[in-house]
């Protein structure tokens, strides 16, 4: 018999142990080996030291500093005559035996078969962390990805038969990322933005700033944040100019809040929003309007439902959200210029 094998590094340190985890598709075992301190380089003035490091990298004689970058936890340990750093996760293994008769050639069958498993074992292992994070107060840990799970198929002897098969395809798409800090390769049209936003001064909007909580959200692996917070965004910056409108036509302030407090997000993009500006998203830009709808909807899913969201979703959800700032934005704009 074989058996698939899911493996990862956690964003903490548990107690060695078997934690049974209750998702969707049932009860899962997740097993966490123990702690030890795994140094990726050390520093000695005779080699034998760095044989005698503590095993979990604190002790009498050594001074010692964590942080976390995930998904390590990383730790730098001073001894006399002795400086080491590596990491100090603990390390989880979730495995379910394979019953069904495999063709170890057949690339779609088995590419099927990894898949099932490793979105099983992604959502267990981040069902696990979400426990730990609201129960410790981990709030900066953050989930894991399917690139930082690796899923092997092994033999009863636990040697493995089959890596994992997009092991390679996710490593190489996650190192093309640009995750760094290094602002001095954009180019100019980066820096012409820049200075256009600098030129302009004053600070941010609500919506602004909300729409880079959302971005800040997805960033952290949390699409279902991401998600209710474009909808808080749209709802902000369409407030806002319906504010604006209103008390153009001198509408008490107490009726303002009345009629905002009152209506829902997609009155207030279409039938409010023609009264007070002449212009309704419905109408003027129906593409943009279906988009905000399937966002409506995926999240009337989550917060009446409990639905999950899934990054692609969050990210389209982004990206409404973004088109349709820039739209509220030229909408002001033009009600500017009629008023002015």
């Amino acid at each position: 018999m074989v058996t698939l094998v899911a493996f990862a590094s956690l964003p903490f340190t548990l107690r060695q142990g078997q934690y049974r985890v209750q998702t969707a598709s049932g009860p899962m075992e997740v097993h966490i080996a123990e702690n030890r301190f795994n140094p990726f380089l050390a520093v000695t003035s005779r080699p034998e030291l760095a044989q005698a490091l503590p095993h979990d990298g604190q002790g009498e004689g050594f001074t010692s500093y964590t942080w976390y970058s995930h998904p390590f936890v990383l730790r730098v340990l001073f001894g006399r005559n002795v400086a080491a750093l590596g990491a100090i996760n603990s390390y989880a293994t979730i495995s379910q035996p394979v019953t069904e008769k495999l063709d170890l050639d057949d690339t779609a069958a088995m590419a099927r078969l990894y898949s099932t498993f490793a979105d099983l074992a992604l959502n267990t292992l981040n069902t696990l962390i979400a426990a730990v994070r609201r129960h410790g107060k981990l709030y900066h840990v953050s989930d894991l990805r399917r690139d930082e799970i690796h899923v092997t198929l092994r033999d009863d002897r636990g040697y493995i038969v089959r890596e994992d098969l997009l092991q390679a395809d996710m490593t190489q798409e996650e190192q093309e990322q640009d995750t760094g800090v290094d602002l001095a390769v954009q180019d100019a049209a980066w820096y012409e933005t820049l200075q256009g936003t600098l030129d302009q001064g004053g600070t941010a909007s609500l919506a602004e700033d909300l729409l880079m909580e959302a971005e800040m959200s997805l960033s952290r692996r949390f699409p279902r944040q991401a998600l209710t917070t474009c909808y808080s965004t749209i709802e902000t910056a369409v407030s806002a100019l319906l504010t604006k409108g209103m008390r153009r036509r001198g509408v008490p302030e107490v009726e303002i809040d009345q009629v905002l407090s009152s209506k829902n997000l997609a009155c207030k993009l279409d039938s409010l929003l023609v009264r007070y500006s002449g212009f309704t998203l419905k109408r003027d830009q129906r593409v943009l309007w279906k988009s905000f709808m399937e966002l409506n909807a995926l999240r009337n899913d989550v917060v009446h439902r409990g639905e999950r969201v899934t990054e692609p979703d969050a990210r389209a959800a982004l990206k409404t959200t973004r088109e349709l700032l820039e739209w509220l934005d030229t909408v002001s704009s033009r009600n500017h210029q009629m008023s002015g």
